[in-house]
């Protein structure tokens, strides 16, 4: 006999710290190993604590980055229910231990709610279980739990799909209501997710009207009652989304991303696995479609199995939830079809889904990942209630979590340079950091503010303000250090006039040139580090060319004399 739900839990809890160890032995200290999106999401901790208890305002605007502007941060990512949930642990460990605790809560309850859905659609607490550790630690979402807590944090919608199953067998307030308000929860993890769980509802929903197990009409009203609810919940954190796009604004809209999975990789362990992960490495160096975190998607072998087992269980069920997990994976695979890293020119239909208007907003195909593996972790569970013998999920749930095994999780330390002393003691104003960014190039400088708290003429919002966009084209300088590939003509700029240009246009007080963000450095030390997870934490496009860098450094000595504050990293000038 299994254990009950709550033992459930505990025993997710005890899988997660040892899964993703030493994440638990420094919460406070230590962060995962990602990049530009973690800082984004530290910067969002911060920001929400700051704007409601020391400023006393929403945090949907603001005045600190991209200065001198005000800035909407209505189409911003800001992942509002792991903020909140987590807010009280700021005043104990500050923002390291409430992302720290959000991100091991995202493992822990991604692992539980595959669990409560299995056991909805199989009824069998063993098989649920095999299904948890399926959904809770499978490789796409140990690698985007490194930046991406938003993404990673999926847990209430395995829990809206159960609860959205009973609205469509049984209805009732005790299904509608709690339907309505995971929705909303989910979304408010990640707008994304709120997305990426529409197509399996609609499935869903399709089905249930054709099988026709309860009259239609009750269906669509229970469904719609649901709807009404998610939506009230949701109103307050959307309305400034809502009031930006009836005022007309479309700067929300981005360019297309043509990040897929490659189906060769569904079926290659992770790079980062324990065991074989470094018998790998080569292939996804050479194979990989883009740097950037989402494109490991193996699968496992035993889930693999399972499904296969399943065939012959409960048909309906495991046709139903078959077709759930393809319909992901195809989205997953992009606009055309890549195998082993060639275009093959394929239509796939994620290209169709670009036109549908609201769902075209998801944008990177790779996100259709997790709805695959949450009805992948159904149909395993299905697997294993075919096997019959108690021993069979205990054996099933042990190679799944080796198959999925990657330790240590990669960790990074708080960066703690010693100039930010110097740059929190100055006058009020704006600071100006070179190197800097206003997209990605700037995710850095925005954990540097969370230490030194001046408002900064660079930043990294979800979506950027046009008048920020035309700012930088309008001064070639702040191009030639904001965009990671300025344009070719720029690089024969003459310096100190353009810069005392920039100043003055943009009213700067504090300028913080990083010595440490020149180009070639940053290549070199990539190439120092290739083959292990800190490489690209080494990133050249964070940096900018070595003669702009020591140019400037020689021309700000000019224009405002000795810095006030100097080390092998930067440089820290104070306008008198």
């Amino acid at each position: 006999m299994f254990p009950g739900n709550w033992a459930a839990l505990g025993l997710y809890a005890l899988l997660a710290v040892v899964l993703t160890w030493p994440l638990a032995a420094h919460l406070t200290d230590r962060l995962p190993a990602g990049d530009n999106d973690l800082w984004q999401n530290y910067w969002n901790f911060w920001w929400w604590r700051t704007a409601i208890f020391e400023r006393g305002q929403l945090p949907y605007h603001t005045d600190l980055i991209y200065q001198p502007l005000e800035v909407s941060l209505a189409f911003h990512t800001h992942s509002e229910a792991n903020v909140l949930l987590t807010l009280p642990l700021q005043w104990f460990g500050g923002v390291p231990l409430a992302l720290n605790t959000a991100v091991l809560l995202s493992f822990i309850l991604c692992a539980w709610g595959g669990y409560f859905l299995a056991r909805e659609v199989v009824g069998d607490p063993r098989a649920a279980f095999v299904a948890g550790i399926v959904l809770g630690f499978f490789p796409h979402r140990m690698e985007q739990s490194l930046e991406h807590v938003n993404l990673a944090s999926f847990q209430a919608m395995p829990f809206f799909l159960a609860f959205f199953l009973r609205v469509l067998r049984q209805g009732g307030a005790r299904s509608t209501v709690p339907a309505g308000l995971l929705f909303a929860l989910n979304a408010l993890f990640a707008w994304h997710n709120g997305l990426l769980v529409v197509p399996l509802a609609l499935v869903l929903f399709g089905h249930a009207l054709a099988v026709g197990g309860r009259p239609r009409m009750l269906i669509l009203r229970d469904t719609a009652l649901s709807g009404v609810v998610a939506l009230v919940a949701m109103l307050p954190f959307a309305w400034p989304m809502v009031r930006e796009l009836l005022s007309g604004e479309t700067y929300f809209v981005k360019p297309p991303v043509r990040k897929a999975i490659d189906p060769l990789f569904l079926f290659l362990p992770s790079e980062a696995h324990t065991i074989w992960g470094s018998l790998l490495a080569g292939v996804y160096e050479r194979l990989r479609g883009y740097a950037s975190l989402g494109f490991t998607c193996y699968l496992g072998l035993v889930p693999i199995g399972l499904w296969i087992a399943g065939r012959w269980t409960s048909r309906r069920d495991w046709r139903l939830w078959s077709a759930l997990f393809a319909l992901s994976i195809v989205l997953a695979l992009g606009d055309t079809l890549v195998v082993a890293g060639s275009d093959t020119g394929a239509p796939m239909p994620f290209a169709w889904l670009r036109k549908v208007p609201i769902l075209s907003m998801v944008r990177l195909p790779n996100r259709f990942v997790v709805p695959a593996m949450v009805a992948l972790c159904v149909l395993c569970a299905l697997g294993v209630r075919q096997l019959r013998r108690g021993w069979a999920s205990w054996t099933a749930a042990a190679a799944i979590a080796v198959e999925f095994l990657a330790l240590p999780y990669p960790l990074r330390e708080l960066p703690q340079p010693r100039w930010i002393e110097a740059a929190r003691q100055a006058p009020e104003g704006i600071l100006l950091n070179i190197p800097g960014g206003h997209r990605a190039r700037g995710a850095e400088d925005l954990y540097f503010q969370t230490l030194h708290s001046r408002p900064i003429a660079g930043g990294y919002a979800s979506c950027i303000p046009p008048a920020m966009e035309k700012r930088v084209a309008s001064l070639p300088y702040l191009e030639l250090v904001f965009e990671g590939r300025p344009r070719p003509e720029l690089e024969a700029l003459e310096v100190e006039p353009a810069l005392r240009r920039t100043l003055e246009a943009l009213s700067i007080r504090i300028v913080v040139v990083h010595l440490d963000r020149k180009r070639e450095d940053l290549e070199r030390r990539r190439a120092e580090l290739r083959g292990t997870p800190q490489a690209r934490l080494a990133n050249p496009e964070q940096g900018t060319r070595a003669r702009v860098v020591d140019e400037t450094l020689a021309a700000m000595r000019r224009l405002w004399g000795e810095p006030a504050y100097e080390d092998r990293e930067a440089a820290v000038f104070v306008r008198r």
